[in-house]
């Protein structure tokens, strides 16, 4: 079994110094506004389930970065790497800030394999293939396709554009995996990372999806407080779609959104 840890996310008094200040992202001005106990700590525990996921993506990019190098990747790509590092930071950053404003203590628990996002003993190749057909061509297209659900379903609020904030980066977080997959069906990347072959990829492909399928996606107690109406406009003030909607779209995704990108790089999964 993982061993769990808390990690806090609070901010220093740097972060008020006016040159570090500029350089910092800056959330919006929050103002929950009144409503039941209930709401205000589901969209408080969604918020921080946020923070913890975008947390996650800082290592996994961290480990993508690493492998590049690795692998004496080009600069371009070693540079968007860390682009999009320092974006999964700040996303963590905003995410906290809205789980605060909601009551959060910035207390976050985690698994430490979740942080550590130790290497495999497999061959890097190996490990870049899955990090880029797997986290990238697949979970975040997935990722990329909900964002954009969130921001049709709710309101205008300052939740809403954190998550809008989110999604401007994520366009390029979920455009990266199926560029590159093109690239290594193509031949370009044989210098610094040979292709596996479809008939490797494609199976490696579906079970991720298999197992994406299974996943909760929805707590049980957010859908049963989205039964009631006024509870289920409450969450989406604070930034949280309906959960039953936001599931179909979640299932949605992996049955069309992500086949779609594969083909774009010229791979069929069915």
């Amino acid at each position: 079994m993982s061993e769990a840890v808390e990690l806090l996310f609070d901010r220093s008094a740097l972060a008020e110094d006016v040159v570090c200040r500029k350089r910092l992202v800056q959330p919006p001005a929050f103002a929950p506004p009144a409503l039941p106990e209930a709401v205000r700590a589901a969209a408080c525990r969604a918020w921080e389930a946020r923070t913890r996921s975008e947390y996650v993506g800082v290592m996994i990019t961290r480990k993508l970065h690493g492998l590049l190098v690795d692998v004496n990747a080009p600069m371009d790509l070693q540079e968007l790497a860390l682009g999009m590092m320092l974006q999964e930071q700040q996303h963590a950053a905003l995410c906290a800030a809205a789980a605060a404003s909601l009551g959060s203590d910035g207390v976050v628990p985690f698994e430490l394999a979740e942080l550590q996002q130790a290497r495999s003993p497999q061959p890097v190749e190996a490990q870049l293939h899955e990090l880029i057909c797997g986290t990238y061509a697949v979970g975040e297209v997935t990722a990329l396709a909900l964002i954009r659900h969130a921001l049709k379903a709710l309101p205008d609020s300052p939740y809403r554009d954190v998550l809008a904030t989110i999604a401007a980066d994520e366009v390029l977080h979920a455009r990266i995996g199926p560029l590159l997959l093109a690239e290594l069906r193509a031949g370009r990347t044989a210098e610094w990372l040979p292709y596996r072959g479809d008939d490797r990829v494609r199976p490696f492909v579906l079970r991720q999806l298999d197992a994406m399928r299974r996943r909760a996606v929805v707590e049980d107690d957010e859908v049963e407080l989205a039964r009631d109406p006024a509870a289920a406009e409450g969450l989406a003030l604070l930034g949280i779609p309906e959960p039953v909607a936001f599931k179909a779209a979640y299932l949605a995704a992996l049955a069309v959104d992500v086949p779609a990108a594969f083909a774009k790089a010229g791979l069929a999964l069915d």
